[in-house]
């Protein structure tokens, strides 16, 4: 049987977080932001191990302790852009893993699933040829402009959605989808759609958002506040 292995990058800075240190590192509730997010995949018991991808010149693991469970290990395998560090830790575990175990690649910053949700999400996912991502629905009317900021279409909303993470494919098909793709990728899913190959969408939730900015960060301590109270309820 397939294993179902994630990796975590946490090698990015940041920038438009506004904070010297990465956001990563922020303190939500006594725990990173990376802990966090280790911590929801560490309880699933469809993920049989977890890599978390930092910077080669992060010292912060040695001047800290983290709460990670036994399935992680730490990689120094971070590079220029997200999908450099993807590459270069797909690269590090090709002897840890088969080539038809499943990869699931999710931003360390999206702290708002659980381990029933992805135990489901790998469940719907492994049934499918190629993999997939999850997605929501793009709830608003979207406008297309030039480059004077002007509207020249509108698009049809009802096919179009907002990619997140996790996203999950074949270790064979991602080596692949990296070998094969020309620039820089938005996502796992672009590579993997430019083989030629349709990825389906898992529907995710609107508590799986991405912490980019500093008005984020309130969301997400709100969010681990409504589940540190669900638990102790």
């Amino acid at each position: 049987m397939s294993n179902v292995h994630v990796i975590i990058p946490a090698a990015g800075h940041g920038n438009r977080f506004g904070r010297s240190n990465p956001k990563q590192f922020t303190i939500i509730h006594d725990k990173t932001i990376l802990e966090h997010a280790e911590n929801i995949f560490a309880q699933a018991i469809s993920i049989h191990s977890i890599y978390i991808a930092v910077n080669p010149e992060e010292d912060i693991f040695k001047k800290n302790s983290f709460d990670f469970s036994d399935k992680t290990k730490i990689l120094y395998t971070g590079g220029e852009h997200r999908s450099q560090t993807v590459f270069n830790s797909l690269s590090k575990i090709v002897n840890e893993v088969d080539g038809d175990d499943w990869i699931i690649v999710h931003d360390a910053a999206r702290i708002g699933l659980n381990a029933s949700i992805i135990n489901n999400f790998v469940d719907d996912i492994v049934t499918h040829q190629v993999g997939g991502i999850m997605a929501l629905p793009v709830p608003d009317t979207v406008k297309k402009v030039n480059n004077n900021q002007e509207i020249v279409a509108t698009e049809n909303r009802d096919i179009l959605w907002l990619a997140q993470t996790p996203q999950m494919f074949r270790y064979k098909i991602l080596i692949e989808a990296f070998n094969n793709f020309n620039g820089i990728p938005t996502d796992e899913s672009e590579m993997v759609e430019a083989l030629g190959l349709k990825p389906v969408i898992i529907r995710g939730n609107m508590s799986n958002f991405k912490i980019t900015y500093p008005e984020d960060l309130k969301r997400a301590e709100q969010l681990i506040q409504t589940i540190y109270q669900d638990k102790n309820d």
